[in-house]
């Protein structure tokens, strides 16, 4: 008999941190599950420490994707799992011991195609900090949905794969794009989203993203970043015929540039792609120039006429 959730947890040299994730899915009050541990190529004890918990509980198995990648490693745990719902965990984090009992019960209750909680940001020091989008909340129909998305640079609907149950059945035809390093997450889930009739969210924080001093996200620029507009503009392309998500996806566009172009003079790197970054913000802000904000505008307006003095400003902030 198949369990109520598949939780999918790629792993690659996780074996600092693997315990405390494997530990907090045990700890679930919501017991009805299967934990799908994919190993990822790793060269240290991850497996030794994942198959030390899947002896002592059938609910645990593991497996190996042969080091092909975290999107590899997740299509793998899609074809593996047999829940009715899927939830997806990164090694290094950890979930509440209600986070299955509340995203299952919300998800049941609204028929929702995903339920979403919110999430703290936990650092090294042990500091916790709660993001403040995600709200009580159910979207129903694609323009509530999609409205939520948008909102905001970060969204009402979080970019990230975890924090979420996904019905099974939404799944269908939609994986991670291997070919992407970065923004996975983010591409798949617009995708959901964009299939999605009903998102069911609440505020309670009950997944723990740990920002630790190795995480990509903490890491200096280089060009992977470019990834950012391989995927905005895949979603642009998707919802073509949709001229307002298509201005809100260029927004994003915009000012993934500009943000971009301060990380580039932050970290004293990747200058060679800066011309790339005035460009595509500039040509893209002329086609939604209504969607702006005025500092926006103004920073646009400086880049395009002054643009040493647009780098020497940023200099002097992050000096």
């Amino acid at each position: 008999m198949h369990p109520t959730v598949s939780i999918i947890m790629p792993a690659k040299n996780s074996g600092a941190y693997i315990r405390r994730c494997i530990e907090s899915v045990l700890s679930q009050k919501f017991t009805d599950w299967e934990l799908l541990i994919i190993n990822d190529g790793s060269t240290d004890d991850t497996v030794v420490t994942a198959m030390s918990f899947s002896k002592d509980d059938e609910r645990i198995r593991v497996f190996d994707s042969q080091g092909k990648g975290v999107s590899a490693a997740r299509n793998y745990g899609l074809e593996l799992s047999t829940g009715d719902h899927i939830a997806f965990i990164d090694s290094d984090d950890s979930v509440d011991p209600e986070y299955l009992s509340v995203l299952v019960e919300l998800a049941e209750k609204e028929n929702a195609d995903i339920s979403q909680c919110s999430l703290y940001y936990r650092y090294d020091n042990g500091t916790l900090v709660q993001e403040k989008e995600t709200e009580d909340a159910v979207y129903n129909g694609h323009d509530e949905i999609m409205n939520a998305y948008f909102s905001g640079m970060v969204g009402k609907i979080c970019l990230a794969a975890w924090g979420k149950l996904f019905r099974r059945e939404l799944l269908n035809g939609i994986r991670f794009d291997e070919t992407l390093t970065i923004q996975e997450d983010a591409f798949f889930t617009f995708q959901c989203a964009m299939k999605s009739s009903k998102i069911a969210c609440c505020n309670r924080a009950l997944y723990y993203y740990y920002q630790n001093s190795a995480s990509v996200m903490s890491k200096a620029f280089d060009g992977s970043k470019m990834q950012y507009f391989v995927v905005l503009d895949r979603e642009i392309e998707i919802c073509k015929e949709e001229s307002s998500l298509t201005a809100e996806i260029m927004r994003r566009k915009v000012v993934t540039a500009l943000d971009l172009t301060t990380r580039i003079i932050r970290d004293d790197a990747g200058h060679e792609y800066l011309d790339e970054m005035k460009k595509i913000a500039i040509e893209t802000s002329v086609k939604i120039k209504e969607k702006l904000g005025f500092k926006t505008r103004v920073k646009l307006f400086v880049l395009r006429h002054f643009s040493a003095l647009y780098y020497g400003l940023l200099k002097i902030k992050y000096r």
